[in-house]
């Protein structure tokens, strides 16, 4: 038996010797020591690091200006000015106009304006907090419903128990048997608050229904959302750290014209002054010279070229734009190194991280839970008969490097019935229905009028099948 159990130990032994020839990231040695790969869980990661990294991140973006440039290109793109619900039913689409103007519960945002604030607050902070707000008949909203944006730390994230119904609380959230978020731990206010309203912060339960809670999901069983920029955070501090050392550098490099050598112990360069303690200080200006006494000498700074520090700052800044998810064109503004096909190319990458985050994240788990549960309270306020309608979204469209050259062959493509008018319309940001009504009513006045519809007569080369005899083609 014993012999059998060393010949097992012997094999594993051998499955894992060949596991680590196999694969270079699974050797040890030297270049490895210091590699630190635990297998924990997502939360587990999460959990520990989650306040700090939230409020790393803040700061970053309240005081790094790569940092804010990213948060607001993300937000900008991401959004622009609103995803657009296409609603078939009119009464409803109708009602649905009015309600997000009154919508926000602050009284400040359009659903709009609130969809720029999520888009905002969630790649900052990693995660954000849409809450359900039910109001009375006799408050006057066309829909008695608002909607309250909360940030992450209004969770009670120290909250952790066992339920006797066999469900649990793990950082604020609460799941039934199954593993279902039934609730959610809620402070009345922001524990961060300046000036708190309430003498304490005790939380409160609210049912998961009432909140929408909004973060990018990376691993399975992640209950918790990380900052974008987790990943770039040290790269972006140490580059404000090398930045500023830099500027105190080139700064005493331009005050100090030349060094004095001298055996008079005493002598100053520039002018001489005691602070409040009686230590000796002295002052100097950008390019001082400063008349010497007899036998001194005085030699002239020449300080070395600092060129590499710029390839160093660029290579820093692509570090950061590539952890913040966005180009490195667009958050410097530096197009010095680019040319029509390296910018359209990033722009495509760009443009599929951006319809990716619309269409497997923000429309799913905000816009259409938001349009739910529209439909359900108008219902339930006798605003509409039913609620069993599919909606539409058309998110803003891209702006392209050749706007002339994309449109051909958009046009191409619809003469090929490679897509149809209504895909081409939402990718350009409109709503089909409301475009195809709008030119129905212009054609009309158009042709009231006795005038010529300005469309019929545009000769777009390549584009439908005017006559093209006698072209050369292009080149």
């Amino acid at each position: 038996m014993a012999r059998e159990d060393k010949l097992i130990r012997k094999i594993e032994k051998r499955a894992v010797n060949l596991q680590k020839r196999g694969y270079e990231g699974a050797k040890t040695g030297r270049r490895t020591s210091g590699w630190v790969s635990a297998g924990t869980s997502a939360n587990a990661e999460i959990a520990p690091a989650m306040s700090l990294l939230r409020n790393r991140s803040r700061e970053l973006v309240r005081n790094n200006p790569y940092a804010a440039k990213a948060m607001r290109v993300l937000s900008t793109h991401r959004v622009k000015t609103g995803i657009i619900a296409n609603i078939p039913n009119k009464n409803i689409a109708k009602l649905w106009l009015k309600w997000i103007t009154e919508c926000d519960a602050d009284g400040y945002f359009d659903f709009y304006g609130l969809q720029s604030l999520i888009s905002r607050a969630e790649p900052e902070s990693g995660e954000v907090l849409i809450r359900f707000r039910y109001r009375k008949e006799s408050d006057g909203l066309s829909v008695p419903l608002q909607l309250q944006v909360l940030e992450a730390d209004y969770i009670d994230s120290l909250k952790n128990e066992t339920l006797k119904n066999g469900g649990w609380i793990q950082y604020g959230i609460e799941y039934n048997a199954i593993g279902q978020r039934v609730a959610y731990w809620l402070y009345p206010q922001h524990p961060g608050e300046a000036a708190p309203i309430l003498s304490s912060l005790q939380s409160s339960r609210v049912d998961a229904d009432d909140i929408i809670h909004f973060f990018v999901k990376t691993r399975p069983g992640q209950s918790r959302g990380v900052p974008i920029m987790s990943a770039a955070m040290l790269t972006a501090n140490d580059l404000d750290d090398y930045l500023e050392a830099t500027l105190v550098r080139k700064g005493v490099e331009a005050c100090i014209a030349g060094f004095v050598e001298t055996d008079d112990e005493v002598r100053s360069i520039g002018s001489e002054t005691t602070d409040s303690a009686g230590n000796r200080i002295e002052e100097i200006s950008p390019g001082m010279v400063q008349y010497l006494s007899g036998g001194e000498k005085i030699t002239f700074n020449n300080p070395p070229s600092s060129s590499g520090d710029v390839g160093y700052t660029n290579d820093r800044l692509h570090a950061i734009a590539v952890g913040a998810g966005v180009t490195y064109e667009k958050m410097t503004g530096d197009l010095s190194q680019v040319n029509f096909s390296s910018i359209r190319a990033g722009e495509i990458d760009f443009r599929n991280e951006i319809e990716q985050w619309q269409w497997l994240h923000f429309i799913p788990v905000v816009c259409r839970r938001v349009m739910d549960k529209f439909l359900n309270i108008a219902v339930l306020a006798g605003k509409i008969r039913t609620s069993d309608i599919i909606v539409d979204w058309t998110t803003p469209r891209f702006d392209w490097v050749d706007p002339t050259k994309d449109t051909q062959a958009e046009g191409m493509e619809l003469g090929l019935s490679l897509k149809t008018w209504s895909d081409s319309v939402r990718g350009r940001g409109y709503d089909p229905e409301a475009l195809f009504a709008a030119m129905v009513e212009e054609r009309k006045k158009f042709a009231d009028a006795g005038i010529p519809y300005p469309a019929d007569n545009l000769k777009i080369k390549g584009v439908g099948n005017q006559n093209t005899e006698g072209q050369q083609p292009e080149k």
